[in-house]
């Protein structure tokens, strides 16, 4: 069934590993647009991370980004819903980390800007909007979409168990490492209560009044599950993540070879339609 939704993750699922957009896939994007098919890229990345999609050159492109906290169009840069994490949240979240992960340190990731503590890199991109300061200093200078928690000193599982105790109900975690040993990079995101991929995807469908049946979702991480659970039509990309095991269905292709667009043209393809022509 050809959805009226496409919601793709984009690192491990629609990029390739070197962060680009191959042929197949652009084309695949295209193809659905064409067709009248809504496409929106979900993904944990910040707007300013998202070069690669607005190469594509598409007039408007919808991105649910920082993993459910912000909806804007990349093509234009208007934002459409943001819902950042209360300041005196992060000062405990930041303070409970200190004592309980002492090698953990943390960035926070704003719409234009990321702020990051000593530590948390030897050097930042050579872009602009980075800044490293203690987290006190970092807090002031608007909304925060998401907090990074970043180890290299515990295992992923007891970070989550740390984080868990002073998240509660107030804050939302995710991630998309494995970090099962110490020594390992673990990288735990932090949003406002009740963000995710899922929730903004929800809100943003209501608007086109397209329902969960009709959306086919693409993901790979933890961070997907809750898309992937909503959406009529779930495929997770290969290899699967054991948290993905039960949900839809795997893609054939790994992204390095295309899964997401190869999946998608062959929809239209076995519909009997083309690159051209518009879904009646």
């Amino acid at each position: 069934m050809i959805p009226r939704l496409i919601a793709t993750d984009l690192d491990g699922t629609f990029l390739r590993p070197g962060g680009t957009v191959s042929a197949v896939n652009a084309r695949a994007v295209r193809t659905a647009l064409d067709e009248g098919v809504h496409v929106v890229f979900a993904t944990g990345r910040p707007p300013t991370w998202m070069q690669p999609i607005v190469d594509l050159g598409l007039p408007h492109t919808p991105v649910i980004g920082c993993n459910g906290a912000i909806r804007y169009d990349a093509a234009t840069g208007e934002i459409a819903e943001v819902v950042d994490i209360a300041p005196d949240l992060i000062a405990a979240l930041g303070a409970h980390v200190r004592e309980a992960l002492p090698g953990a340190t943390l960035g926070l990731q704003r719409p234009d800007a990321f702020g990051y503590e000593p530590g948390y890199m030897e050097s930042p991109p050579e872009v602009p909007g980075y800044r490293c300061a203690p987290l006190e200093d970092l807090l002031p200078g608007g909304p925060v979409l998401k907090v990074l928690v970043q180890t290299y000193d515990t295992p992923l599982d007891a970070v989550l168990a740390v984080l868990r105790d002073v998240a509660g109900d107030a804050l939302t975690l995710t991630w998309s490492t494995a970090g099962v040993a110490a020594g390992d990079r673990v990288l735990v995101e932090v949003g406002a209560r009740g963000v995710d991929k899922a929730a903004m995807l929800a809100r943003y469908c209501a608007t086109l009044g397209v329902g969960s049946q009709d959306v086919a979702a693409f993901g790979d991480m933890p961070n997907d599950l809750g898309m992937l659970s909503w959406a009529g039509q779930a495929y997770v990309m290969p290899p699967t993540h054991p948290l993905l095991a039960e949900v839809g269905q795997a893609v054939d292709r790994p992204c390095a070879d295309d899964g997401v667009g190869r999946t998608i043209l062959q929809w239209f393809s076995r519909a009997g339609r083309t690159d051209s022509g518009r879904r009646p």
